[in-house]
């Protein structure tokens, strides 16, 4: 017959009859290919090496759980030892040249008995992992398992650096987070904190010395260690606000803003604490937020050998500006992931998970906030001094007040750095949400756990209705409680920490200080997670939960509160001013008077209207007058030789006198006018005049003289002692007023033509002499005496400073100083189990960003009332009142001949009697009666402006705003404002008969100027400048004051707005006013006067009534709001203890006062939801030792109270309030019949608390002038003029009120499930970059990752194939898209996707409604140069990816897989995938022989347990079992078993009676390249691992440690070398056949090489064929042949057989197991060898099983009479009722009960069948290498 080549693989999916040609039917320790076309033995496996340092028996207790094969043959262990108690050590190792190194194994337990380190591996975690080489050639590995974060380790590192394996990386001594530096998501271990110096008299943190732009700043903290990898910015600091200023700024109100990105000189500097030393090296990054950018700008690194370090950073530094997300890289971080792959210099890790959530939102639900408060003392203090209001400091010292410069601390107030960074406080009467987040110990965040409100205490949520208006008011029961029916309630409006509100039972201590909140329609779901529990656990009844209650927030104290409000104490104080050391500039009150006593200048006199100014070279006054120094040096300053020009404000009278003559020593025949001239407000006009005619002394000599007016038009001015004899006082010009640079001077002109020699005349001056006996003694026209020559040229002016028309003694100034209060907290029983603060390291609190919409306090400023009026509006009571009304009338042009309804939108409180009288209810604050019947006779305010820094600047929604809430009653200091003119313009005057009725005026005359009949445009303006002084806290039970219907807008200024529509049921006017807020009140709501009231023109309190007495002209200078030429003037005083002249009252106090309120809105809800909401840090955290003053052992004992007022004393900061004071300058011109057209401004200077820090806005141009930065006077001129409060004048840096919202945490989501785990996601690293140092497989950035379906299962492993990544799924296969090719007409490929793999979604290979070409064996997954490799356990198949999917196991296969892939214990609740417990799938390649190895990893029950199971099994998720029921805990990998008495017992896999002890599960080989599956193997290990040469396996399989029972020396601890082909000695302990030295007969030490081949087990070859070539037909078989090739251990061919036994079987008969005995069944014939001399040994059988009865079965031929007429006595068969194989997985052996080996000779018949199977065994104990070529079979045709 011909020879059967073997190249078709092991096949069994046929019947023998249809087996495939060329292939085999099974196969044991074969190979293919070690000789061409051969089928050869296995070589065994040699020991290379073992595991522990032990050269004995090695580490018997270690275990590798894992393997990373990396370059140069190397491979990485990873060890856990997995026998001894306890917590297991752990070791990382490398494996080369045979010999395994120990490279890091930490000690679980250091030198002092406490916890070190703990790798933490553990054999139920079997590892995977991957490598590179970094660009300095170090060796890196990357791993996960699972269980611990994933990891790396510098191989090269560990060994250069550590002196010792328990080291790591030198590190000494180790700590107890050494480990988790080797966290592949960097672990930080203690995290940076970040501070700023505060010296308490001075900071040292904002320096000088750099360059910074004006903005704010945040530090942010990375660690970064010696390989240059960067764990996450760990921290980022409050933010620092730069400004252009220094706090020696003085006045420290100049230190303001400044808009973003203004140069400075500025540099910051960061103190560093808590540092994690084992890094070494900080790398800092400043991230600068200028106007709408925020940037980050990457510093260098700094090293570090101690805990704390500081960092400067200048702005000078060469470093380009990124993107927050480019240079803070948002990195992610995963507890664990299940596999990890690389491609492409990228590494991949999928199946992840994330315990974000520590359990510990119900300890959250019992921490308590306790408000609290710190004073800021003689806070932003401010001196409002004469020259301070009048030119800010121009002319003064700085701070000079009662004659000396005052020192103000630059530390009080919200400007200095420290406040801004540490102390920023929280709004009054707000609400926050609270939350408390933990700092991972790898430096990340936990989910942010919600901190409830405290509970309700007393009435707090009863409706408002009920409370009565005798004690409440009668707002409450209709108005108020309509607001909200259904959801309104008492502490939406009330301040119950007010024991007035609460009443007995108040007890603040009870509330913290606290008010209640909660919403309404927000509640707390129904889980576990809303219990409140502390250390004790579960709080009793229905404090142990918040389940399904309203969500409760942190409603702080109001300002009502005493304790708690802002202002706490006035320190404010006025002093007079003394002449000469306060007012700016100089003082001038004295007389100047000039001379030309010699003529010297023959100035020549012009003609007809061409005249000359007189000159007065002579200034000295010698000879004539003695002029005082401070005169001379005023005429030094005042006078130029023709003019007096004025040097600051003056008003001026003049006298004068001059004479002329004719030249060449003639009389005057000319007459003359002489005019004294000024340009005063920028008009050149006639003050007076004199005309001469010629020679009118008759002397020859003419002259003139002026002024016959005696008196100033206002307050007489004594001028005091003439200035020179002779000279009589008072006559003059008229008051001319001059401002500086104005100037008066005198002229003259002929008045008649002719004549060009005319000119001053002069005495002594060679020309015609006056003097002598011809001099006139007494000129009664000049009023000159006789001792003054006729002749002399004279001009006196008497000069005042204006603001002298009040005496100096009555000005004054004033110090503005208040303490302050900040409000912050602490907070209470913060109860941390053990269980948490093992995982953490710290702490930190976070609040809700408070978003305009989650305000319910909107705005906090003074209100101005507004007076209603009914007028004709476009017209002034000047002109009205005037003598040219018609005039007016028509000139002014009023758009409406009515009468109309406005409010005047004024810029100060007027008299009480200017408002309307309304019904409303009066607060008293009496004890007996606080609230009071309704008022319906007192006059009340319903209509305000209001000007709110935060609201005025945003122009933020209005509609929220529902009411107004009163906080303080302030008494101001009041002055009357400066002297202030409008600009002069080009006003239009009509001429003619004012009398007469006619419409059409004689003449239109343009004039520039000013006119107030006429145009409503008078002169002067009225100011006033008022700053709180004493800020008195409201009573109790003021209500609220509701907004009527939408009475609620901004208002531009220099506007009329028609507020109708709006329901302020009139006309605003705003003409020539600011911006503002227009609020107007419901009717009852209107706010009493008394509690509030100015008296602007008040004749009888405040200094100048206290003063002068009743009557006296200078009570006109008491008046506020009233047109003044002068300097500002205090109305009002403070006596030497800061209270207001005149206490209790009537008082100066009373002069101005105002009315602080919150602009407020009514919300049932804020926050919502409470999960989703975007947090500020408040920079508060707890680290360290400090954190175990919170932590409670299992036992409830804490060594500390919970507290943090015990562990930081400060309290807790970080809010988005600042106290500022507040500067405004409202200002409107009335138009209107009733009031005057002065226009009216004021500057309001009052303290708000404000979310923006007003201290810094700043000043661009004239528009955005605000106070106190530029001076009041400055201010009052332009306001009106500008908007100043239109938003886009209000010009302030925002990033000056940023909290520190940069890496926020993320809330705790109420209802969703959390999603920790990721089972279908892979998440990829930056792409390595082999230029850098960086290690980019550790950064993993937060947005790169890829999530698929989850109806494919979990996502099992990540695979990398043709450059392609493979995402295999448990029920699916997916490959990723974006690199796809396409070959071009000349081959070459080019690509055509984005390069971006995550770019795509990816491909499902194979799309069916199930899935398809899954996986559920991680470990089994193998990639090849053939392909990827792996196995779908649970469709029972195999697969290889090529260039498609092919199933692999349908290559003869199928049936095997299907029947074998599944575990026996399956259907009872196994799944696992985890060969190093025996139940798993895992694989290797054999490079050697080119094949696959799998294997199947399996603990089988025992007959008896499977019937157990069979009938007690219940899944896990039951969560009661009865009596004997059996469950699988996938937790514990164990079954368990119900008791009798109830629980769980558990059953162990070393049980005897329940599961079998041996080997389990089976080898398999594939040969890719073939495309066959070759064999069984019988070595079952519970890991591979390879090279490039071989590869190698580790077994679990004997007892720990070895016994003298097993053979083997090293045992499980032995690392063994597969395909060894060595020679079988004792010596080297290998041999075909030997696996791992195993024998039977002790341990083999000292044998020769012939006893240790007959004591070592020996694992036969075993290779079956079937020969099927006469298939059509029944053969007799006679024999069989087959060619071989025989190879000893000296590799020498030799002449032998060969196998040592054999065995033919075909459909019935079976030969039985025979040896091959030479020349008695086998013999050589040419090159083959024939066997022959085989029999069937079957058994026989009958009906009964009777051993060789003949079968009658009636199925064959039935027993009685046949058709011959004879007897039928059956038919006798080979078969029997037993199989003749038993198969088990891999084994297919003979089962004995089908043999009969007594059978007699004449019943063992030949082989007749139409094939015939074969199997050939080789014992491999002569350990030769058989190599079968070929087989045949010798047969003959059966013709019968």
């Amino acid at each position: 017959m011909a020879e059967k080549r073997f190249v078709k693989g092991l096949f069994k999916d046929t019947g023998h009859l249809d087996q495939p040609e060329g292939s085999w039917r099974h196969a044991r320790n074969m190979i293919i290919n070690d000789r061409d076309g051969a089928v050869s033995n296995e070589a065994g496996t040699k020991l290379a090496g073992h595991l522990g340092n032990d050269p004995i028996h090695g580490a018997q207790n270690d275990k590798v759980i894992g393997t990373i094969e990396v370059s140069d043959d190397k491979t990485i262990f990873f060890v856990t030892d997995v026998v001894t108690g306890g917590t297991p050590a752990s070791e990382i190792g490398i494996y080369e040249d045979d010999r395994y190194e120990i490279l890091f194994n930490p000690p679980i337990i250091g030198p002092d008995g406490k916890p070190t380190n703990d790798l933490n591996f553990r054999e139920t975690h079997p590892i995977e992992g991957t490598f590179k080489i970094d660009p300095k050639g170090d060796l890196i590995i990357y791993w996960t398992d699972d269980l611990n974060p994933p990891r790396t380790f510098n191989v090269d590192r560990q060994r250069r650096e550590s002196t010792a394996v328990s080291q790591l990386y030198g590190i000494s001594p180790m700590s107890l987070d050494n480990i988790d530096i080797l966290n592949l998501f960097p672990y930080s271990g203690p995290v940076p904190h970040i501070d700023i110096s505060d010296y308490g008299t001075h900071q040292g943190s904002v320096i000088e010395g750099g360059g910074l732009l004006t903005a704010v700043y945040y530090l942010a903290l990375a660690y970064v260690d010696d390989d240059f990898t960067a764990t996450n910015f760990l921290t980022v600091s409050n933010p620092i606000s730069i400004v252009d200023d220094f706090d020696s700024t003085t006045p420290t109100n100049k230190k303001d803003g400044a808009k973003e990105g203004s140069q400075t000189t500025k540099a910051i500097k960061w103190d560093i604490s808590n540092l994690n030393v084992d890094y070494g090296i900080l790398r800092p990054v400043v991230i600068r937020s200028k106007g709408e950018a925020r940037e980050a700008f990457k510093l260098n690194d700094v090293k570090f050998t101690t805990t704390t370090t500081s960092i400067l950073y200048t702005g000078l530094e060469t470093i380009s500006a990124g993107s927050v997300e480019e240079v803070i890289i948002d990195t992610i971080a995963y507890d664990t992931a299940k596999t990890i792959q690389q491609l492409d210099n990228v590494l991949y890790l999928g199946n992840t998970s994330s315990e974000a959530d520590l359990g510990f939102q119900k300890y959250a639900n019992n921490i308590k906030l306790r408000a609290r408060t710190t004073e800021i003392k003689n806070f932003d203090e401010f001196y409002a001094s004469v020259d301070n209001l009048e030119s800010g400091w121009g002319n003064r010292p700085v701070n000079e007040y009662g004659g000396v410069v005052q020192t103000v601390d630059p530390t009080k107030s919200y400007r200095y750095a420290p406040n801004i960074f540490k102390y920023k406080g929280y709004m009054r009467d707000e609400i926050y949400a609270f939350y408390i987040a933990f700092i991972m110990k790898d430096g990340s965040t936990s989910y942010a756990y919600h901190i409830p409100g405290r509970e309700a205490l007393w009435n707090e949520k009863e409706p408002v209705d009920n409370l009565n208006a005798p004690d409440y008011g009668g707002l409450w029961q209709d108005d108020i409680y309509n607001i909200s029916p259904q959801y309104g309630k008492r502490f939406h409006w009330i301040d119950s920490t007010v024991d007035s509100i609460s009443g007995a039972s108040y007890n603040p201590n009870q509330a913290r200080q606290m008010n209640y909140w909660e919403n309404a329609t927000e509640f707390y779901p129904d889980t576990s997670n809303y219990e409140v529990w502390n250390k004790n656990g579960q709080l009793i009844g229905t404090a142990g939960s918040i389940k399904g209650l309203n969500v409760r927030h942190h409603h702080f104290p109001s300002n009502r509160n005493s304790n708690m409000k802002s202002i706490v104490k006035s320190n404010c104080r006025t002093s007079n001013v003394s002449t000469g050391s306060a007012f700016p500039g100089t003082v001038y009150n004295e007389a100047i008077t000039l001379f030309d006593k010699n003529g010297g200048s023959w100035t020549a006199v012009g003609g007809p209207g061409n005249p000359i100014k007189f000159e007065f070279p002579d200034t000295t006054g010698a000879g004539y007058i003695n002029n005082s120094p401070e005169m001379q040096a005023s005429i030094n300053t005042h006078w130029d030789g023709k003019h007096f020009t004025a040097v600051s404000n003056v008003e001026v009278r003049v006298k004068w006198c001059v004479w002329f003559e004719q030249g060449n020593f003639s009389l005057t025949t000319k007459p003359f006018d002489t005019r004294l001239m000024t340009n005063a407000g920028g008009t050149v006009y006639t003050i007076n005049s004199d005309h001469n005619s010629a020679s009118p002394f008759g002397t020859g000599i003419g002259g003139s003289c002026g002024g016959a007016e005696t008196s100033f038009n206002m307050k007489p001015i004594d001028f005091g002692t003439p200035a020179y004899t002779g000279v009589s006082s008072g006559g003059g010009s008229a008051v001319i007023s001059l401002q500086a640079g104005e100037q008066i001077w005198l002229e003259s002109e002929q008045t008649t033509s002719g004549g060009t020699d005319y000119m001053q005349a002069g005495t002594n001056n060679g020309q015609i002499d006056c003097g002598g006996s011809n001099a006139l003694n007494d000129i009664n026209t000049c009023n000159y005496n006789s001792y003054v020559p006729r002749c002399t040229n004279m001009i006196e002016f008497d000069v005042r400073s204006s603001f002298l028309n009040v005496d100096p003694e009555d000005y004054a100034d004033a110090k503005i100083s208040h303490d302050v209060r900040r409000l912050g907290f602490d907070l209470e029983d913060i109860h941390i189990p053990r269980s948490i603060a093992d995982k953490v390291q710290g702490f930190r609190i976070y609040y809700a960003n408070r978003k305009h919409s989650n305000r319910t306090v909107l705005g906090q400023q003074i209100l101005i009332p507004a007076q209603r009026k009914r007028a004709l509006i476009g017209i002034c009571q000047e002109a009205l009142a005037g003598t040219e009304t018609n005039h007016a009338l028509q000139a002014l042009a009023t758009l409406q001949s009515n009468t109309e309804e406005f409010y005047n939108m004024d810029a100060f409180h007027k008299n009480p009697w200017d408002y309307p009288v309304l019904p409303h209810y009066y607060e008293t604050g009496g004890p007996t009666n606080p609230v009071g019947p309704i008022v319906t006779s007192d006059y009340a305010y319903d209509t305000f402006s209001f000007h709110d820094f935060y609201l005025q600047r945003t122009k933020n929604s209005l509609s929220p705003a529902t009411h107004i809430d009163i906080q303080y009653y302030v008494s101001n200091l009041v002055w009357n404002g400066p002297g202030l003119e409008q600009d002069k313009r080009m006003n239009t005057i009509l001429l003619g008969d004012p009398t007469t009725n006619t419409t059409d005026p004689v003449k239109v005359q343009e004039r520039w100027g000013w006119d107030d009949e006429q145009n409503c445009y008078p002169q002067l303006m009225a100011s006033s400048i008022h700053i709180g002084a004493h800020y008195f806290t409201v009573n109790g039970r003021t209500q609220p004051r509701l907004l009527g219907q939408k009475a609620k807008t901004y208002l531009m200024g220099d506007t009329i707005f028609k507020g109708e529509p709006l329901g302020f049921g009139a006309k605003l006017f705003n003409e020539f006013g600011e911006s503002l807020i227009a609020l107007k009140v419901m009717d009852n709501h209107a706010i009493n006067y008394r509690r509030a009231r100015s008296y602007p023109n008040s004749n009888n309190r405040g200094y100048f009534f206290d003063t002068y007495g009743a009557g006296a002209p200078e009570l006109e200078f008491g008046h506020f709001g009233s047109p003044l030429d002068g300097f500002a003037v205090l109305v009002n005083r403070l006596d030497a203890n800061g209270d207001f002249v005149g206490s209790p009252a009537p008082n100066h106090g009373l002069r101005s006062q105002s009315i602080m309120a919150n602009l407020k809105a009514f919300k049932t809800d804020v926050y919502k939801s409470v999960d989703s909401q975007e947090l500020v840090w408040t920079g508060y955290e707890v680290l360290g030792d400090n954190l175990e003053k919170f932590v409670f052992d299992g036992s409830g004992n804490m060594t500390g109270t919970g507290n943090t007022v015990d562990v930081l004393p400060d309290g807790i900061w970080g809010g988005d309030t600042f106290i500022c004071r507040h500067g405004i300058a409202p200002a409107v011109k009335h138009s209107n019949e009733e009031d005057n057209a002065n226009p009216e401004k004021a500057v309001h200077y009052h303290i708000v608390e404000s979310t923006d820090n007003i201290n810094f806005r700043h000043e661009e141009s004239e528009k955005t002038m605000y106070f106190p930065n530029t001076p009041a006077k400055t201010l009052l001129k332009t306001s009106g003029v500008e908007d100043l409060h239109h938003f886009d004048n209000l010009t302030y840096n925002e990033n000056y009120s940023l909290d520190n919202d940069i890496r926020p945490a993320f809330p705790l989501p109420l209802r969703d499930t959390l999603q920790n785990d990721f089972p279908t996601r892979t998440h990829r690293s930056a792409k390595h970059d082999t230029t850098s140092i960086i290690d980019n497989y550790r950064v993993f950035l937060a947005n790169q990752f890829k999530d698929l379906p989850r109806n494919r299962g979990e996502l099992w492993k990540l695979s990398s194939f043709n450059n392609l990544l493979y995402f295999h799924m448990q029920e699916s296969l997916f490959a990723a898209q974006g690199k796809q090719s396409m070959q071009m007409k000349d081959g070459s490929d080019a690509f055509i996707g984005s390069g971006d793999i995550f770019a795509q979604e990816p491909n499902e290979l194979v799309q069916t409604e199930g899935g398809f070409g899954g996986t559920q064996s991680q470990w089994a997954a193998l990639t090849t140069r053939y392909g990827y490799f792996f196995v779908d356990q649970a469709a029972g198949k195999v697969f290889m990816m090529k260039e498609s999917l092919d199933e692999i196991s349908k290559l003869g296969m199928r049936s095997w897989f299907k029947e074998n892939l599944p575990f026996k214990l399956g259907p009872y609740g196994i799944d696992d995938d985890n060969p190093l417990i025996r139940f798993g799938f895992h694989s290797t390649y054999d490079s050697k022989f080119k094949r696959i190895i799998l294997t199947k990893r399996e603990i089988k029950p025992t007959p008896s347990f499977l019937a157990s199971l069979e009938l007690f099994y219940i899944p896990y998720n039951v969560n009661t079992g009865t009596f004997l029921n059996i469950r699988y805990n996938p937790n514990t990998n164990h079954y368990e078993q119900a008791g009798l008495f109830g629980g769980w017992s558990t059953l162990l896999w070393t049980n005897t009676s329940h599961f079998e002890q041996e080997d389990s599960g089976w080898t398999i080989s594939y040969y890719p390249e073939m495309g066959f599956w070759g064999g069984f193997h019988d070595y079952i290990p519970y890991l591979y691992f390879k090279n490039s040469k071989s590869f190698y396996s580790l077994t679990d399989k004997y007892p720990r440690p070895v016994t003298i029972a097993y053979g083997t020396t090293f045992g499980n601890a032995g690392i063994w070398k597969h395909n060894h082909t060595g020679r079988g000695t004792a010596t080297t302990g290998d041999g075909y056949g030997v696996l791992y030295q195993e024998n039977a007969a002790g341990i083999v030490l000292n044998q020769t090489d012939a006893t240790w081949l007959t004591k070592v087990n020996h694992h036969p070859f075993q290779f079956e064929f079937i020969h099927n070539e006469y298939k059509g037909e029944d053969t007799l078989v006679s024999a069989f042949n087959y060619t071989m090739e025989t190879v000893n251990p000296l590799e020498i061919s030799v002449l032998e057989h060969g196998f040592t036994s054999f065995f033919l079987y075909n459909t019935f008969q079976m030969s039985g197991e025979q040896d091959l005995e030479y020349l008695i069944n086998t013999r050589r014939i040419g090159n083959n060898w024939k066997i022959n001399k085989f029999r069937d040994m079957a058994r026989l059988e009958d009906q009964a099983g009777s051993l060789n009865l003949p079968n009658t079965s009636p199925y064959y031929t039935a027993t009685g009479t046949n058709v011959a007429g004879g007897t039928n006595t059956g038919t006798v068969t080979t078969s029997t009722t037993n199989n003749m194989f038993i198969y088990d997985g891999m084994s297919k052996n003979i089962n004995a009960a089908y043999l009969n080996l007594a059978k007699t000779w004449d019943l063992q018949k030949k082989f007749i069948d139409k094939w015939v199977g074969i199997r050939l065994i080789y014992n491999n104990i002569s350990n030769n290498s058989l190599n079968l070529y070929a087989t045949d079979v010798v047969v003959r045709k059966m013709n019968r």
